[in-house]
């Protein structure tokens, strides 16, 4: 664990003593750590919490299994507090409510780690004004901020400080031996934790293996993705990307596609609708929905990017986009146009 001091002082204030349960979400894009951050905090607070953890695997966005079901995860916090099995009533309503009941003088802290959206976690919620719950997602949990009072707080990209104090606390020595390779695989892994760690991982089993060789695959676009394939879904980042847009509208997932083969750093609403053959409504809606689940980053108003390796997956998905690729340069002369008649 590395870096993250900000959150950690954000999960402190969101966290701490109120007369109300507490719900901090972590919300981010994959391979940012949430899960590490939240367990790092939760481990930092265990004496805060004298009535223990509930810790739970939602698997909103996991790239192997289904999302848990949400009554199998109540069943399983009730067994945790004591309940013997055969005692756990049948029906999820109930089950509910004796979770509230249990949970509504004890001090504990609720984990839900990679939750799908606001219904996911709600049933969970303790039932008094003790706890507090700690969720991670890569959804933003809008409803949930909205009803219950959580408090959000972005897990971004680190900066490359952050980035090279993780590569420096993976690799020690090696990493300051070539400053210049280290630099390289910082500025190709756009300070994605996942991606670092992964290249930091591969030159720990290979030692004998310089880390300006590993620097150079990176630096070929076409094969970066390859060398941050782990060969295991979890930690590879094209599983990673596509547990993301796997619940996406066809729409959507068909434009964050083509936002990979987009030129230039960002795009607008009018130059998504080009690019999708859309209206600007349906063009801003899916736009919205893509950065609900933090493939895309509204930088300014209006305007949108990607994150440099999802960009390249998101390219490698689109296929034959001759005729999008067209509209959008059509777009783009004809506002060219406009602006050179005014000027």
């Amino acid at each position: 664990f590395s870096g993250r001091r900000d959150e950690l002082r954000a999960l402190d204030a969101a966290l701490a003593p109120a007369d109300h349960t507490r719900i901090a979400v972590l919300t981010g894009a994959g391979g940012h750590g949430k899960t590490w951050l939240a367990l790092r905090w939760a481990d930092d607070h265990r004496a805060d919490f004298p009535d223990g953890r509930l810790h739970a695997d939602l698997r909103g966005f996991d790239p192997v299994d289904e999302p848990a079901a949400t009554d199998a995860v109540t069943r399983g916090f009730l067994t945790a507090l004591g309940v013997a099995p055969q005692a756990v009533p049948a029906a999820p309503d109930a089950q509910t409510a004796l979770y509230r009941e249990l949970t509504a003088d004890r001090r504990l802290l609720v984990v839900l780690d990679n939750a799908r959206d606001a219904a996911h976690v709600t049933p969970l919620l303790p039932g008094g004004a003790s706890g507090a719950v700690l969720v991670t997602s890569r959804h933003r949990l809008t409803g949930l901020i909205a009803t219950h009072a959580a408090t959000p707080v972005p897990v971004d990209a680190l900066d490359d400080d952050q980035a090279a104090e993780l590569l420096a606390r993976h690799l020690g020595p090696a990493a300051d031996a070539d400053p210049d390779a280290t630099r390289e695989l910082r500025r190709h892994c756009a300070g994605l934790p996942l991606a670092l760690g992964v290249l930091a991982a591969r030159a720990k089993a290979r030692p004998d293996i310089p880390l300006a060789a590993l620097a150079a695959e990176v630096r070929d676009a076409s094969a970066r993705l390859d060398a941050l394939d782990t060969g295991e879904l979890s930690t590879t980042l094209r599983a990673v990307f596509d547990a993301s847009t796997r619940r996406l509208r066809p729409a959507t997932a068909r434009l964050f596609a083509l936002l990979g083969l987009a030129p230039g750093p960002d795009i607008g609403v009018l130059g998504a609708a080009a690019l999708a053959g859309c209206t600007a409504a349906h063009a801003r809606r899916a736009l919205r929905e893509l950065e609900e689940v933090h493939l895309v980053h509204q930088h300014v108003p209006g305007r949108y990017r990607m994150h440099d390796l999802a960009r390249l997956h998101a390219g490698e998905l689109a296929g034959d986009a001759t005729a999008e690729l067209d509209r959008l340069f059509d777009h783009y002369c004809l506002g060219a146009s406009l602006a050179a008649a005014l000027f």
